[in-house]
């Protein structure tokens, strides 16, 4: 997962150069996939944080529809040259970057009949956007997608963003942010990447703690549900790298092992050691208590890889 986290790293490198304005968009539109000319659907969040006055990094989530045959979605990092940025009117831009994919793709083996596939690709895009005379902007994008050893994609998007004008410093929220430590329960949606999309109701616990001004690091005690193809509970740890966009509100990306037991692991493991990526968006309704949303994908070895999507409440001490 090493593109990723680079870009975060250079996010949190960035605030000395750039410590107001950083942009959450979303964008909607149309998949073209070059080999068959088959058309669907795409969808994608993107965090951008401007470096200077012509340059920006961004992080980027998205999902590639439903092809036949094939659902995939994946992360992408990528660097951005713009014209310089403006107060109100059109700024353009190009992106280029790499982008891991996850890929829950058909297969004939008679077992499970999918698998889920994981890899890196390549990623250029085109970018116009309109800012307003206020916070938001109306932004049009074309991406071109390789992904290595799988069908090249052309997305054609448009939507939507806001920019907040950011902190001064992080955490501004916090009077100390090293006594940041919270307990949140949560619980959502858990979907298996899987072609029928099985689902199932998660509960987890997280422990989290401010470790740095930009890093976080969490301990979460996590029950996927019991869905029909996997019935996986475990402990994961995880270092996220966190960003404050206003007194109130942060946003980060984490990742870490995730060792999990599976009562529907037909292969006789049990025990297995897994990937846990996540994003995750905390609101700060006072000293004491948070809310947040977080998006979680558990990454196997085995096929059964799944999203979790939880909204929490914690309590800090």
């Amino acid at each position: 997962m090493r593109i990723p986290f680079i870009v975060l790293a250079l996010l949190a490198a960035s605030h000395p150069l750039s410590a107001r304005a950083q942009d959450l968009s979303g964008m909607a539109g149309a998949l073209k996939v070059s080999s068959t000319s088959e058309r669907t659907f795409v969808a994608a969040v993107s965090y951008t944080q401007p470096v200077g006055n012509y340059n920006a990094v961004s992080l980027s989530y998205i999902n590639e529809g439903h092809p036949q045959d094939h659902h995939r979605d994946g992360m992408a990092g990528q660097a951005w040259l713009r014209t310089k940025k403006v107060e109100q009117g059109l700024m353009l831009g190009a992106g280029v970057g790499r982008y891991f994919f996850f890929d829950t793709a058909r297969t004939d083996d008679g077992l499970h009949n999918f698998d889920n596939d994981h890899g890196w690709g390549s990623i250029v895009s085109l970018q116009a956007r309109w800012q307003f005379d206020n916070r938001w902007y109306a932004q049009a994008q074309l991406n071109r997608i390789k992904p290595d050893g799988k069908d090249n994609t052309t997305h054609l998007l448009l939507g939507a963003g806001y920019r907040y004008d950011g902190v001064p410093g992080a955490k501004l929220h916090l009077q100390n942010w090293a006594y940041d430590d919270t307990l949140t329960l949560a619980t959502g949606h858990t979907i298996v990447n899987s072609l029928r999309s099985e689902s199932s109701r998660p509960f987890t616990l997280e422990y989290r703690r401010a470790a740095g001004k930009y890093v976080d690091w969490t301990v979460t005690a996590l029950d996927e549900g019991n869905a029909d193809l996997a019935h996986r509970r475990g402990m994961a740890a995880q270092l996220w790298l966190i960003r404050s966009l206003n007194e109130k509100v942060e946003f980060g990306m984490g990742g870490g092992p995730y060792v999990a037991w599976d009562g529907r692991d037909t292969q006789g493991h049990g025990t297995r050691l897994t990937g846990l990526l996540s994003a995750v968006a905390r609101y700060h309704a006072n000293r004491r208590w948070v809310a947040q949303v977080a998006w979680n994908r558990v990454v196997t070895d085995y096929h059964r890889d799944a999203d979790v999507l939880l909204v929490g409440v914690g309590r800090k001490f």
